[in-house]
């Protein structure tokens, strides 16, 4: 039974058409509990799930994030935050980008706490309108090095002060940045020194001691994480080696494994005569008689354009070419050298994830396209359906429509 007929078997919604990514969530628990071991006893694993949880829905990653004993979410805007509180997630939720003074009020309300990454954003954070809510709750950046946000290490003790005047209305909880080269320890290791010499110049012992510090990622969890108390982890969580670690690291070597797939099924086989076209252009002109196979899925689902005459797929363990161009809703297969003759609308293709003993990587198709993996996963859209398995099987599913026909 494959994930469609599971998904019916389960009493879920069916798909509104075939093709979905699949999302593992035994190995986002995994995951949690391999990282987390990076940290020293005690140490705590926060996660960043931005950008729907790098796209792949962040309310069921956060839910098994959480149990597997991440301690918070972390995401990039005030929206995000809000939408996972409106799913009733609970856990410590910090926002990582300016909130608008607009939003401060609610982020109170809501317990979300948020970050004072400038003066002029401290200028903003004192002057909201807190009256009748809990504590805003606010933590400082400090820019390391980075270059592109936070307080600079000889502001941080005015712009502390005046955020610690404003209490009880605003509760400052921790100082943080950001390392620019995770995989340069020696240049990392510097930026830990100028956060931890700017928290010390900090006055009052009781403040420099209530002030929790954080600075490393995926990757600085990775490099120089051993000394850190807290991590702030997003790419690894998926299964995916940092970019800059990965001629040195594998995933096996971390204990990360992979999370998500991206699978189709055939809307369309046919056996075309040589001269014939497939697609806009054409840009494939088939040789030989082909036997060419459709999948519901373009690039307004996030394959790019540029994956024309490059992208590859597996078919019960066999790779096959991606031909012609590449449409708003469907790209097209070569599948005239695959060895079986039974193949069918039944059968799912593989454009990332494991077939038989092969697999295609998130960082084969970043390589292919000149990026990075990060943008693979954040790159699909709201017409993929997230299907959440466990134990192999589907528990619940994130699409546009969720209810069934």
């Amino acid at each position: 039974m494959g994930t469609p007929e599971a998904l019916v078997a389960a009493g879920l919604p069916p798909l509104a058409r075939a093709a979905w990514v699949e999302v593992n969530l035994d190995a986002i628990a995994q995951n949690v509990r391999s990282l987390k071991s990076h940290l020293p006893t005690g140490g705590h694993l926060d996660v960043v799930l931005k950008a729907n949880a790098y796209g792949l829905g962040a309310v069921e990653v956060a839910r098994a994030a959480l149990a597997a004993g991440a301690r918070a979410i972390l995401v990039a805007t005030i929206d995000e935050a809000i939408a996972l509180r409106d799913a009733e997630i609970r856990a410590p939720l910090r926002v990582l980008w300016r909130v608008p003074r607009e939003y401060l009020p609610r982020a109170a309300a809501l317990e979300i706490g948020v970050p004072a990454t400038s003066p002029a954003v401290v200028t903003e954070i004192l002057s909201a309108d807190l009256t009748g809510n809990r504590p805003l709750v606010v933590d400082v950046e400090v820019d390391t090095g980075l270059g592109r946000d936070g307080i600079l290490p000889d502001q941080l003790a005015d712009e502390v002060e005046r955020l610690r005047a404003a209490h009880p209305r605003i509760e400052l909880r921790g100082i943080w940045s950001h390392l620019t080269a995770a995989e340069d320890v020696a240049r990392s290791t510097a930026q830990a020194q100028r956060l931890n010499d700017a928290a010390d110049a900090l006055g009052d012992p009781d403040l420099r001691r209530g002030l929790e510090r954080h600075l490393v990622g995926s990757g600085g969890l990775l490099t120089i994480g051993g000394g850190e108390h807290v991590a702030r982890v997003g790419i690894a969580l998926f299964g995916v080696v940092p970019n800059a670690l990965r001629p040195s690291r594998s995933a096996e070597q971390i204990g990360i494994a992979p999370v998500y797939q991206l699978i189709a099924r055939p809307v369309r086989i046919a056996t075309l005569p040589a001269g014939h076209g497939v697609g806009y252009g054409p840009h494939f002109v088939a040789e030989r008689p082909s036997r060419i196979i459709t999948l519901p899925m373009g690039y307004a689902d996030g394959i790019s354009y540029h994956d024309k005459g490059k992208a590859e797929v597996l078919l019960r363990g066999v790779r096959l070419p991606v031909v012609g161009s590449i449409a708003m809703d469907s790209i097209t297969i070569d599948a005239t050298d695959h060895p079986a003759n039974d193949l069918s609308e039944r059968d799912d293709v593989i454009f990332i994830g494991r077939s038989g003993d092969d697999e295609i990587q998130p960082v084969d198709v970043a390589r292919r396209r000149a990026t990075i993996t990060n943008e693979v996963s954040t790159s699909f859209t709201s017409r993929l359906a997230r299907v959440y398995m466990r134990g192999g099987r589907p528990v619940a599913i994130c699409a546009l429509n969720e209810s069934a026909p």
